[in-house]
């Protein structure tokens, strides 16, 4: 079982193309690099769904990691970092009870978009979240026109479940989500 402890967990380079990207837990002192990556209401609503406030602010993102406390937390916020700067952030929202994590609140920094940095860190996730045995189910919902993110998560092995149709509102537009799961059982940690 994983003790998740702020900063005493994880920090681990990843073994692919990106060999200086690291994978640890998203901290306090991570918050004003956020802050600028989003810089329309909807970049932030697609990060963050329609019910952020824009811009994004760092009480807004507090609030998520004020949950990832105590030693069964209800979020696990990530940070992927190349060469000493956060270059990719991700969640999971923990379902202790169900063994389900929900993949969430995924952003790869403006200035590193495009280069591939989103396969390598989220299969790194994936298997530090299937290395808890309690966690049997990850999931996520991506906004259907989101077809970067969308090629990515089916190359790690999600599988669509369905669509949630008319999910969000962003302004006049209302956005359709696919739901996506992986089970430990499918999932490639090696």
């Amino acid at each position: 079982m994983l003790k998740y402890q702020s900063r005493q967990i994880w920090s681990r380079t990843v073994n692919e193309a990106h060999r200086g990207l690291k994978v640890r837990p998203f901290h306090a002192d991570d918050i004003p690099a956020l802050l600028h990556w989003f810089p329309t209401p909807e970049a932030l609503g697609q990060w963050g769904s329609p019910e952020r406030s824009f811009p994004l602010d760092t009480k807004q993102v507090e609030a998520f990691l004020s949950q990832t406390v105590g030693g069964d937390p209800k979020a696990v916020m990530w940070a992927g970092e190349d060469q000493g700067a956060m270059v990719a952030t991700a969640t999971t929202f923990m379902n202790w009870h169900q063994g389900v994590a929900l993949l969430g609140l995924v952003a790869v920094s403006p200035t590193m978009r495009g280069r591939g940095i989103a396969k390598p860190f989220l299969k790194e996730i994936i298997a530090l979240t299937f290395s808890d045995t309690r966690v049997e189910r990850m999931e996520l919902n991506v906004y259907t026109f989101n077809h970067s993110a969308i090629r990515t998560y089916e190359t790690l092995g999600f599988v669509k479940e369905g669509v949630r149709r008319s999910l969000a509102r962003m302004g006049a537009d209302r956005w359709d989500a696919g739901h996506y799961s992986l089970l430990r059982s499918e999932a490639t940690l090696g």
